[in-house]
C-alpha cells in the first residue's frame, strides 16, 4: 500500500487487530500523506466484503474545513436537543474527541444498489438489509485497523440519523446513500483504557472434530 509505520515495519494482520482501540483525544498532525491515506481506503473498498458482491458501500472522506463542517452540524445539532446542563459536557467532547482530529470518514450505503438487489434475488429481499449492515461492519473494521497501522488512532460514532439531512445538503449526497457511521480519525494524544473480557474467548466458542 506504500505506506510506513515509523519503525519502518508494518504490522502484521494479527497484530493490527489487536491494535484497534478506540481514542477518544486526538490531534490534527499529518501521520503520512492523505493521498496515501486515501490510496488505502480504495484498496480496502476494491476487496471488501458485499453480498453477491453488489458493492453498495460508500464512504465520504473529509479533511480539513470540511471536516470540522461535519462536527459543527453534530454541534448544532445537539445543541437544540441535549438539555443545556448536558450540553457543555457534550461540547468539550466533541472538540476534544472529534473536531480535534485530522478528517472524518462517512460509511454509507446504497439503497439504490441494495434495492435492485432484492429486486434480483427476490428469495432473499428480506435478508439484504442484514447482508447489507453485515458487509458495512466489516469494511468499517478493515478501514479503523488499516488508521491504526498507518498511526492514527479513531473511533466509530453514530450521530445519524439526527444529522442525516443536515449531511446530504452540505455535500450534495444522493439520497440513495444511507448513512451509517461517522469515523473521526487523528494522532493519538490519549491511552486507552485497559482492554475488559467481560467473557472470555474460550467461554464463546466450541470446537468440534478436533
Amino acid at each position: 500500500m506504500g505506506y510506513k509505520k515509523k519503525t519502518d515495519m508494518r504490522r502484521t494482520f494479527i497484530e493490527a487487530l489487536n491494535h484497534r482501540r478506540s481514542y477518544y483525544h486526538l490531534g490534527n498532525e499529518l501521520l503520512i500523506p492523505d493521498t496515501t491515506l486515501i490510496d488505502v481506503i480504495d484498496n480496502i473498498l476494491a476487496v471488501a466484503p458485499s453480498p453477491f458482491n453488489i458493492q453498495s458501500a460508500r464512504l465520504v472522506l473529509l479533511f480539513n474545513e470540511q471536516h470540522i463542517a461535519l462536527w459543527e452540524i453534530v454541534e448544532q445539532t445537539l445543541q437544540k436537543i441535549v438539555s443545556e446542563e448536558q450540553f457543555e459536557t457534550t461540547q468539550q467532547k466533541l472538540h476534544r474527541a472529534f473536531r480535534s482530529g485530522h478528517g472524518t470518514i462517512l460509511f454509507f450505503e446504497d439503497e439504490q444498489r441494495l434495492n435492485e438487489l432484492r429486486n434480483n434475488a427476490p428469495a432473499y429481499a428480506d435478508k439484504v438489509s442484514t447482508w447489507s449492515e453485515q458487509s458495512s461492519g466489516m469494511l468499517q473494521y478493515a478501514v479503523w485497523c488499516a488508521l491504526e497501522d498507518m498511526g492514527y488512532g479513531a473511533s466509530l460514532q453514530h450521530y445519524n440519523p439526527i444529522i442525516d439531512n443536515a449531511v446530504h445538503e452540505q455535500w450534495n449526497i444522493a439520497q440513495s446513500w444511507r448513512l451509517i457511521a461517522q469515523m473521526p480519525f487523528g494522532r493519538p494524544k490519549d491511552t486507552p483504557a485497559p482492554r475488559i473480557q467481560t467473557s472470555p474467548a474460550k467461554s464463546r466458542r466450541v470446537i468440534y472434530g478436533l
